[in-house]
């Protein structure tokens, strides 16, 4: 009985061995980000979050959500208004953030996922005319 135990547990310690290259070889579940984009995506969670991330229980979004196919062929019109802004609806980000800085934003935008639809009595997550006038900023 001791023997077998001690077999099984030899088996299993080389397991890893054997699995190894197999497991590298395999792709990654998600598409890892470049450096661009992880620039993005830590600017992005420092200044834009706080408006354009989904709602929580006790806040409203303030900005639209911002996901790949409102950014895509959209770039300058975004850049515009990151740097610019929107009177009344957003700052311009003209004197804080640079070029580069703004172009990774983007970057990283076109990886994020449209957000699944889920009701909300203030607001509708994945409706960004509703919760910017009809224009993306």
């Amino acid at each position: 009985m001791v023997r077998r135990i001690l077999f099984f547990l030899g088996v299993l310690g080389l397991f890893p061995i054997f699995s190894s290259p197999h497991r590298a070889q395999q792709p990654k579940p998600n598409n890892p980000l470049t450096d661009t984009q992880k620039e993005g995506r830590r600017i992005f969670q420092q200044r834009c979050a706080v408006c354009h991330t989904p709602p929580t229980v006790i806040t409203k979004r303030y900005g639209p959500a911002l996901y790949k196919e409102i950014v895509e062929d959209n770039e300058d019109t975004i850049r515009d208004t990151i740097l610019e802004g929107r009177e009344a609806l957003m700052p311009g980000f003209k004197y804080g953030l640079t070029r580069p800085e703004i172009d990774s934003i983007i970057e990283y935008l076109k990886t994020v996922k449209r957000p699944s639809s889920r009701p909300n009595k203030n607001q509708p997550v994945d409706n960004p005319e509703q919760s910017s006038g009809g224009e993306t900023n």
